[in-house]
């Protein structure tokens, strides 16, 4: 392997995600240089955001201090613009004022994970919240505290109480199945008696283009969840691609319409305008393409992990899974310990939380659904987060929600 004779000086990694999170942790005792590019100074444990917009665990309970936490690891709180391949220089620009500089480096890591794509469709950026960061949880949070609250002015018609409180998630995917559920579960245990009179009005829509939810689940779980979703109260509109989205009305391909008061996009992934912008060869999804060893073959000491790149044929998905392994197999590689065989993913399965206390486990060979499955969880994401102070701090958020409640503060 040509690279094995490589030994760099200074790795720079631009991004914090689960990709770039888990290189940086294994390099630890590493004598690599290490320098990470992030606009945000932590580490987000995605899969439990939903859970922070319903509030049953507190975004700072899912977030890791890269300074605290990787302090072998040199951060600047920038985002890289542009990329000087010949000259192995980066221009960033910081993200918390406006100055510009250029950092070198030996070998570079390409770390900085995906955008939401809206697929064209007009409406969505102006219309629509999605759920990508700490910020987009907030808002959305707090946008479903706020469509109450102006839902609980006197004298209001019915059809508008309704509308403002009709709230319509697009997306059959994991990510649209927890945001729903989790809304559903805010909406039935705790803004009902918040407000006993309004929460009856509420609806929850879920639309999926597709002819079911869940596509990359077992068939059987994708029609558990179906069912579960319509018990709970949920309306489940398969089939029903979007054609745009107007300040308060979607417009679906087949000329139906549907007023809402909140919309939510839980669409697939685009490329960030840095991926776009570098002209490295990619996949049809926009997606660097790497070799077996993460390589982008095109640019000598330039790697690719997680959700920005395209490994194998056909390309490994978008997870959080595929990057956390691409992560830990890349430090090997740049540790060049003995020959190393070519990135094998391990698929260890899929968990999705549904509400009422309820979740899918598909798992390599079993899957089942119910309580026992989201007990288990609950178990593997709290062994999956990082650090001993933030399991225990999840664990009191699921022990203080359960026992006092769930916070409804707006702000």
């Amino acid at each position: 392997m040509a690279n094995k004779r490589l030994k760099p000086r200074k790795l720079v990694v631009l991004g914090s995600g689960f990709g770039g999170y888990s290189l940086i942790r294994a390099l630890r005792r590493s004598p690599l240089e290490v320098t990470v590019v992030s606009p945000r100074n932590y580490f987000l444990f995605t899969p439990l955001l939903p859970s922070a917009v319903s509030g049953s665990v507190e975004f700072r309970s899912i977030l890791e201090p890269l300074r605290r936490r990787q302090r072998h690891a040199h951060l600047l709180e920038a985002a890289a613009e542009q990329v000087d391949f010949d000259a192995r220089r980066v221009a960033c620009c910081s993200a918390v004022g406006e100055e510009c500089f250029e950092i070198e480096y030996d070998v570079l890591v390409l770390a900085v994970g995906a955008a939401v794509s809206n697929y064209g469709i007009s409406g969505v950026e102006r219309f629509a919240l999605s759920l990508a960061s700490v910020e987009d949880g907030r808002a959305m949070r707090r946008a479903v505290l706020e469509r109450f609250a102006g839902a609980d002015i006197p004298g209001l018609p019915l059809a508008e109480v309704e509308r403002r409180l009709r709230f319509v998630v697009v997306g059959g995917g994991p990510t649209g199945v927890e945001v729903a559920a989790e809304i559903q579960d805010l909406l039935a245990r705790e803004l009902h008696k918040a407000f006993p009179a309004l929460a009856p009005v509420a609806r929850l829509v879920l639309l999926e283009a597709g002819e079911r939810l869940l596509g990359s689940f077992d068939h059987a779980l994708s029609e558990y969840t179906r069912r579960h979703f319509q018990r709970e109260g949920i309306e489940v509109r398969t089939g029903s691609p979007v054609a745009r989205i107007e300040s308060s009305e979607i417009f679906f391909e087949d000329g139906r319409t549907l007023r809402y008061g909140l919309v939510i996009w839980a669409g697939g992934n685009a490329p960030v305008p840095l991926i776009a912008d570098l002209g490295l060869p990619t996949a049809s999804d926009g997606r660097v393409i790497v070799d077996r060893y993460l390589r982008v073959s095109t640019r000598a000491n330039v790697y690719a992990v997680g959700d920005c790149a395209a490994c194998g044929d056909p390309p490994l998905p978008a997870t959080a899974q595929v990057a956390q392994q691409q992560g830990s197999y890349l430090a090997e590689v740049l540790r060049r310990k003995g020959e190393l065989q070519p990135f094998g993913y391990k698929r260890r399965g899929m968990l999705a939380y549904i509400g009422g206390g309820k979740a899918l486990a598909d798992l390599p060979n079993t899957q089942w659904s119910g309580r026992t499955a989201w007990l288990f969880w609950r178990s593997v994401y709290l062994t999956k987060l990082v650090s001993p102070a933030n399991k225990v701090k999840v664990l009191f958020d699921w022990i203080k929600a359960r026992l006092f409640g769930r916070d409804l503060s707006r702000f």
